[in-house]
């Protein structure tokens, strides 16, 4: 009796003890698209003595811990990596009692689970207390439209269609009608892309055959969907609605020989099993310079005698049609005016203007070459005597050379003066140089 007593008060106290700090939110799942901004509701309940002590807000991925936010009252308002200036909360007013996150620009990588972490102190005696909750938030992302791939079976008869959609976050949800009506789907599959994407496939399988046609549709729905996507096919036989020319030509004109010429046989969309096509020249073989690929005809540098008529087979197991279109290839003609002879104008201007151009390029180096050598030229040696000026003699060779004679005899028979400078006078005098003969 006395241990279940003690058990009761026990209980009791660590009731009352819990009771200081609850917390809200926890088990919520919040989708918002990518891009726009998202709150995660988290509040909580203080009373008696305890006052709030911190809030905390982490992110769970991959078994990781990691620190969003931080708040202490009274302090800013702190926040980490990816979440800077992107994470905050919506009040900070301890009365309010609330400690929601708000993220804004939602990326796919905020795509998990987040953590709100309560703390609070007490003024008396009592221990600290913590509390925790966890929010799943799934950032939207669109899928791509969804689209219908098939494979047949011509030895079987059966027809597989299969339906994806691609990129999307969660992954899309798809479903099959058949001529309006709800089928179930022979197998449903979530692949993970490369980037952590989710892409969407169901598949069903029917047995193909020519008692009647039906329409299969494919409905994606998502949560980034304002409304279902849809895509369909129809088994039955294709009918080709014609044959298009590219380039088309102008009615009554014809195209030009050397152009390339592209047919496209048009039949209708959605047509399964997928046609094969067969594409035949004036009943007979292509042309040597044509390709054909599924549905189009090329024909490179085409050539007059590639004009024809063009016929195009689309056929299935369920049947086939027949289109063709007819063209005509003329020789290219010369654009030359009649009468006029000689180079064309456009070559003559071409000429003209390489002609400038080199002109321009010899002045520009002349000219460049004519400077240096004014340059050199205006150059004088430091410390160097100025060489005199040629003068330029209109006399006689025989009579200049006679002056020369004398001159040079009457340079020996003349003393040599000598420059003496005297300090005091500040002046120079000038004496005879004294002649060797005489000093002797």
């Amino acid at each position: 009796m006395q241990r279940l007593l003690v058990f009761v008060v026990f209980s009791l106290v660590a009731a009352a003890v819990r009771a200081q700090l609850t917390i809200s939110g926890g088990g919520a799942v919040v989708q918002e698209s990518i891009g726009r901004s998202v709150t995660l509701t988290c509040t909580y309940s203080l009373t008696n003595t305890y006052t709030l002590r911190e809030i905390k807000w982490y992110s769970l991925m991959d078994g990781d811990r990691e620190s969003v936010l931080v708040y202490y009252p009274g302090q800013s308002v702190y926040t980490y990596g990816l979440y800077r200036n992107r994470a905050s909360l919506v009040n900070t007013d301890a009365a309010a009692q609330v400690a929601s996150l708000r993220l804004s620009n939602l990326q796919f990588s905020d795509n998990g689970t987040y953590e709100c972490v309560v703390g609070a102190s007490s003024s008396g005696s009592g221990a600290p207390q913590e509390a925790s909750a966890e929010i799943e938030l799934v950032a939207l992302v669109a899928p791509n439209d969804p689209v219908i791939d098939d494979d047949f079976n011509s030895v079987t008869g059966n027809l597989t269609l299969t339906c994806t959609a691609y990129t999307g976050n969660p992954a899309a949800f798809l479903t099959w009608n058949r001529d309006g009506s709800p089928i179930s789907a022979d197998r449903a599959d979530n692949i993970t892309s490369w980037r952590g994407y989710l892409d969407a496939q169901s598949t069903i399988s029917v047995t193909a055959n020519s008692a009647g046609s039906s329409t299969f549709e494919c409905v994606a729905q998502h949560p980034a969907f304002t409304s279902a996507q849809r895509a369909s096919v129809t088994l039955g036989s294709p009918s080709v609605s014609a044959v298009s020319i590219n380039p088309s030509p102008a009615p009554g004109q014809s195209l030009v020989e050397l152009d390339d010429v592209i047919l496209t046989c048009m039949t209708q969309e959605g047509i399964v099993p997928q046609p094969t096509y067969e594409w035949r020249h004036d009943a007979g073989s292509l042309p040597t310079s044509a390709q054909a690929y599924r549905n189009e005809l090329k024909i490179f540098s085409a050539q007059v005698e590639d004009s024809g008529i063009y016929t195009c087979t689309a056929s299935n197991s369920f049947g086939s049609d027949t289109g063709d279109a007819s063209i005509l290839i003329t020789e290219r003609v010369d654009n030359t005016p009649e009468g006029q002879t000689g180079t064309p104008a456009g070559t003559v201007v071409g000429i003209v203007i390489a002609v400038l151009a080199v002109v321009a390029v010899i002045v520009v180096v002349g000219f460049v070459c004519w400077r240096r050598r004014q340059s050199d030229e205006l150059k004088i040696p430091p410390d160097s005597p100025e060489e005199p000026e040629a003068v330029v003699s209109t006399e006689p060779e025989e009579e200049k050379d006679e002056e020369k004679l004398n001159l040079m005899e009457k340079k020996e028979e003349e003393p040599e003066e000598v420059k003496v400078e005297t300090q005091g006078e500040g002046h120079a005098e000038v004496a005879k140089k004294p002649d060797p003969d005489q000093t002797a």
